[in-house]
């Protein structure tokens, strides 16, 4: 029994993963139930076995991207007791360091499924919301104690900072995807860590 249950997880996964790879190039509604059989190499059958639909697998994929937002943010980069301005850097450069690793192909898979979504799917754009919400939360809470460590000023308020820094993040995302260079998120990076320093203390 627990071997059938491995095996259906692997499967399962599989199909995830199938899918994430195919929906990043290509979007949702443009990669169809066959595009993810043949990909995967698993029946249809054994598809509705684990997903009663092509949007419960859309689910299941942002339910990895919500597994990124909180828990491998949350243990990879905000870290308690690492100097919280160095977290948000790190954040940076991490994701600097993925989109080098793509060539910039493909560009930010939340922001691509909220661009093609958000508007035509409320149950994505529930999904899609919490997940920014989540990554918000993480980039507000490292703003907020940098306040209470005396690194930033106290009049900056940490939402709205946390919402410019993602708008941020996926603007330079798409800029360096529609032309092929690196380069600007190095440089859209560097500017963002400039503007913070306008309001460090320390």
């Amino acid at each position: 029994m627990q071997r059938q249950t491995v095996k259906g997880t692997r499967t399962k996964d599989r199909i995830i993963e199938a899918a994430f790879r195919l929906i990043h190039r290509q979007g949702f509604n443009n990669t169809s139930l066959e595009d993810i059989l043949r990909e995967s190499g698993v029946g249809k059958g054994n598809f509705y076995h684990h997903f009663k639909s092509k949007d419960e697998l859309g689910h299941a994929i942002l339910d990895r991207l919500a597994f990124w937002a909180t828990d491998e943010l949350g243990r990879e980069v905000f870290i308690e007791g690492v100097n919280p301005l160095e977290q948000i850097f790190r954040m940076f450069d991490r994701i600097g360091a993925a989109q080098r690793k793509a060539a910039c192909v493909g560009g930010c898979p939340l922001g691509n499924l909220a661009l093609e979504m958000s508007d035509i799917h409320e149950g994505f754009r529930e999904r899609i919301g919490a997940i920014l919400t989540s990554w918000r939360g993480h980039i507000a809470k490292a703003i907020t104690r940098a306040q209470d460590h005396g690194q930033l000023a106290r009049n900056v308020q940490s939402g709205p900072l946390a919402d410019f820094i993602i708008a941020g993040i996926e603007g330079a995302i798409l800029s360096a995807r529609v032309h092929k260079d690196p380069a600007i998120l190095d440089g859209c990076f560097d500017e963002m860590k400039k503007y913070l320093g306008m309001y460090r203390l320390d």
